[in-house]
C-alpha cells in the first residue's frame, strides 16, 4: 500500500509541474514572438522492473520540458520598425549574459540611434554589433524584407545605415530560454546567418499559444490532478484503518 501511495505522489507532482506550465503560457498569451512551453510525461520503471523492482505499482516523472517553436500568426502595425520573421529563424540580441536569440520584433531607436528591443536590449547585425542608425527620425526609416535598414536624407536620397541579423540554430533543442522571450544557446548549439531572410516589415509575430487548447488542457490536469489527491486521501483513510485494526487486542 505504501508503494502505491508513492506513485500516486509522483502523478500529483507532475501534474502540479504541468498547470504551473500552463499558468505561464496563458501569462504570455499577449507577449510578442512568446513561445509556449510543454511537457512530456514517462514511466520510471519499464518491463519486468516494474513487477520485481515495485510489484506492478509504476512511477510518473516529467520526461522533458520543452519549448514549441512554431510559427505564429502575424499582426499588421504599419510601425516601421517592427519586424516579424516568416520561417525558420531569430534576431540576435545583446544582453548582459551575452548574445541571445529571439523572434520578439518590436524594435525602436533610442536617442543615440541605438536600434533596441521592446525591452530596451540592443538588437545585432550578422556581426554581432549594434545598430546606430544616424538621423534617427522613425518617420525616415525603412526595413526592407531582407533587414537592411535606410534612412531618408533631406534630398530624398536612401542610404542603408544597417542591416539587421538573422540567424538560424542547427537544432533548436540547443536553446534554453532566458526569460519570457530570449533564448540563450547552449555549447553543442551552433548559429547559422540567414543570407536571404523573408521578413514581415510593419508586423509583429504573436505568440503561437492557442486559448482554447491552453484552458482545455487546463481543465484535463486539473481533473486529473484532483483524481491523485482523492487517492491519496483514500490511502490515508486506510492507512488509518490498518493501524486500528493492529492495536486490537
Amino acid at each position: 500500500m505504501v508503494l502505491g501511495k508513492y506513485s500516486v505522489l509522483s502523478g500529483a507532482i507532475a501534474r502540479e509541474q504541468q498547470l504551473a506550465n500552463i499558468s505561464a503560457n496563458l501569462a504570455n498569451i499577449s507577449t510578442i514572438g512568446y513561445k509556449k512551453n510543454r511537457m512530456s510525461f514517462e514511466s520510471i520503471l519499464r518491463g519486468e522492473q516494474q513487477m520485481t523492482d515495485a510489484k506492478g505499482i509504476n512511477y510518473n516523472r516529467i520526461r522533458n520540458n520543452f519549448t514549441d517553436f512554431s510559427e505564429g500568426s502575424m499582426r499588421g502595425t504599419g510601425n516601421p520598425l517592427d519586424v516579424g520573421i516568416y520561417g525558420d529563424g531569430f534576431f540576435k540580441i545583446q544582453t548582459p549574459d551575452g548574445v541571445q536569440y529571439t523572434r520578439r520584433g518590436d524594435f525602436h531607436v533610442d536617442r543615440t540611434g541605438l536600434l533596441l528591443t521592446g525591452n530596451n536590449l540592443p538588437v545585432l547585425d550578422d556581426a554581432n554589433a549594434p545598430i546606430i542608425i544616424p538621423d534617427s527620425d522613425s518617420s525616415k526609416i525603412s526595413v526592407n524584407s531582407l533587414g537592411d535598414i535606410s534612412t531618408l536624407s533631406p534630398d530624398g536620397t536612401r542610404n542603408v545605415v544597417g542591416s539587421i541579423g538573422i540567424t538560424t540554430i542547427n537544432d533548436n533543442k540547443f536553446l534554453k530560454r532566458a526569460t519570457d522571450t530570449l533564448f540563450s544557446l547552449e555549447d553543442e548549439g551552433r548559429a547559422i546567418p540567414v543570407d536571404e531572410p523573408n521578413l514581415a516589415v510593419g508586423s509583429l509575430e504573436l505568440s503561437n499559444i492557442n486559448m482554447t487548447e491552453e484552458m482545455a488542457l487546463m481543465i484535463a490536469t486539473n481533473r486529473a490532478f484532483e483524481s491523485y489527491q482523492k487517492v491519496m486521501k483514500n490511502y490515508s483513510k486506510l492507512g488509518q484503518k490498518q493501524d486500528e485494526l493492529g492495536s486490537i487486542g
